[in-house]
């Protein structure tokens, strides 16, 4: 099991009364801190600290990586998202110098200068999962960066948390394509689904490398059962001439132009339109986040 935090998570986990000292924490170790980090808010620096602190205290309970996102505001910003890695795991080992820092996976989105930045991370040795993905060229560029996994989003975000919102199509294909691309190409990326809605759409993509699940899902899954061949049957997995076939995409990795127009190109434009929705709402809960620790401050 893995443990995935991002803007959302620090928002409400934060807000939460039982969080109180936790929030509290956060707002002191960034008071002590901030002079090592000039360049970045002390409200900023105050949600960084409390997503560690989030996740050192569910650690124990996590046998595999932690996830923990970026500043979503960065995404358009290659420099600013290295430098905001590179300071997550030198918070990570100044809180806790214990912490093994191979199981800590920095969570970026998937524009062109987050994955470049993945690109430069990576040579680093700090690991780096794409998130807000919703195309094979993102997923192409991703492997090339050297990103461990990647996220491909099942459903606009804004559709998790509107569910009176009609988007597009499920893509549940986007997780056969590219974990297919993946063993095609002999990269190490790993597909984790994330944004399925209900037990259905989980079990189509029964065979996938991982998943990100919210609690409620977990618990369809914990009480349901299904026989293998049935688990199969429904799985597009299984489907064997699929995942035969031979897919064809260029590398991205030196072509800029040539990845943004063919991402722009993909679904006449709606892609794009997904992926600035998704930071957008990201950027909501950080700029939410944010807010929380003013007001902590102030009271």
């Amino acid at each position: 099991m893995q443990l995935t935090l991002g803007a959302y998570e620090y928002y409400t986990e934060l807000a939460k009364e039982g969080r109180r000292a936790v929030l509290d924490k956060a707002i002191e170790l960034a008071t002590s801190l901030h002079q090592q980090y000039p360049t970045v808010t002390r409200e900023e620096l105050t949600i960084e600290i409390g997503g560690i602190l989030l996740a050192i205290d569910v650690r124990p309970f996590v046998t595999g990586n932690l996830h923990i996102m970026v500043n979503p505001n960065y995404a358009y910003y290659q420099r600013k998202t290295v430098e905001a890695a590179r300071r997550l795991h030198r918070l990570f080992h100044e809180i806790d110098p214990d912490f093994d820092p191979s199981r800590l996976v920095l969570k970026v989105a998937a524009t062109w200068e987050g994955l470049q930045a993945c690109r430069e991370l990576r040579y680093s040795r700090i690991q780096t999962l794409a998130t807000t993905l919703f195309t094979m060229e993102q997923a192409v560029l991703a492997g090339e960066a050297g990103c461990v996994s990647i996220s491909p989003f099942v459903h606009e975000l804004k559709a998790i948390f509107e569910p009176s919102y009609k988007g597009s199509d499920p893509l549940l294909p986007l997780c056969v394509q590219a974990q297919q691309w993946y063993w095609q190409k002999s990269l190490p990326t790993k597909v984790k689904a994330c944004a399925t809605i209900g037990l259905d759409e989980i079990l189509q993509l029964a065979g996938v490398t991982a998943f990100t699940l919210v609690p409620d899902d977990l618990k369809l899954l914990q009480s349901s059962h299904k026989d293998v061949d049935e688990v199969q049957s429904l799985s597009l997995f299984q489907d064997r001439g699929v995942m035969q076939d031979k897919l064809a995409y260029p590398s991205y990795i030196n072509d800029e132009a040539g990845y943004r127009l063919a991402f722009a190109r993909v679904e006449e434009g709606r892609a794009q339109l997904k992926l600035g929705q998704a930071i957008n709402i990201f950027c909501d809960f950080q700029t939410k986040a944010e807010q929380l620790v003013r007001d902590a401050t102030c009271a």
